[in-house]
């Protein structure tokens, strides 16, 4: 089949504009695939028909797997043909082999470029330029009428959090089904808010400074001036308020100092070396 506006060869060069950035305008499919390949030859035909006939509402990049050796190597390529498809720049689903035309165009139609994703990518643009209240209002549009998108819900939860309110945003993320909970980009926000709620209407650290010094047995202010530290990224400084009250005072608001361990250190993630040292004290206090 002849070539179209909406087929084109993709190489490293051009894979970012072709492919990743134009996937915000309609889903890119991506097809793997090499001159000795006899399932390729009889897939790809099958795929420029669909994308034709679909007049825009999909974009096809082919890539010759032998002669972009970088980009095989990158998306993890091991057989071929391997389709991908990318969606508001992010590969949204990837089979291997020849797929019936009908099952191609399911997995196509499933990914077109909505009236939600509209809104949520001039909500994104907005975001970037500084215009906070504007992309507010395009995510609460977008909500309407998508409401059981986590997605939106998340981005809405971040915007919250961003504009102090906190409880708003936590009550918006515990709504969420438990695999989206389950989400670490969900955990990671939670635990910020988490961190924020503790330090809200706390005084400023000189003040917390000062009654620590004068008051060590008082753990609401070491509490709350470790809460404010780890806010501020002095992460180890904050993590050692929180082991002396684990230490000598377990009681303190419901374990509170263990579930602030447990929040920083998801925060921090586990490849970061404090995580694994004030585990391991945690673990020693608690044992």
């Amino acid at each position: 089949m002849s070539e179209s506006s909406f087929i084109f060869d993709a190489s490293v060069e051009n894979f970012q504009q072709g492919v990743i950035e134009n996937s915000y305008k309609a889903p890119v499919i991506v097809d793997f695939w090499a001159e000795w390949c006899e399932p390729c030859k009889q897939l790809m035909p099958v795929l420029e028909k669909i994308v034709n006939e679909m007049q825009g509402k999909c974009v096809l990049a082919k890539v010759n797997s032998e002669q972009q050796t970088a980009l095989a190597q990158q998306y993890q390529v091991r057989s071929i043909p391997t389709v991908m498809i990318f969606k508001n720049g992010e590969k949204v689903e990837q089979f291997t082999g020849v797929q019936p035309e009908n099952i191609l165009r399911e997995l196509v139609e499933k990914h077109f470029i909505t009236e939600v994703d509209i809104k949520r990518n001039k909500a994104i643009e907005e975001l970037q330029a500084g215009n906070f209240a504007s992309a507010r209002s395009l995510l609460l549009e977008a909500e309407q009428l998508a409401p059981e998108s986590a997605t939106i819900q998340i981005d809405l939860a971040h915007i919250e959090a961003r504009d102090k309110e906190y409880e708003a945003a936590r009550n918006r993320l515990n709504q969420l089904k438990l695999i989206d909970r389950e989400d670490p980009q969900v955990i990671s926000l939670l635990n910020k808010i988490e961190l924020k709620m503790a330090t809200q209407n706390a005084p400023d650290i000189e003040v917390l400074l000062n009654t620590v010094e004068e008051k060590p047995e008082e753990s609401l202010p070491r509490y709350q001036l470790a809460m404010q530290l780890i806010n501020k990224g002095e992460h180890e400084t904050g993590l050692q308020h929180l082991m002396y009250i684990l230490q000598h005072d377990r009681t303190f608001q419901d374990d509170a100092a263990k579930k602030a361990l447990i929040s920083t250190f998801t925060l921090l993630g586990d490849e970061n070396p404090l995580v694994g040292q004030y585990r391991r004290k945690m673990f020693n206090a608690m044992h």
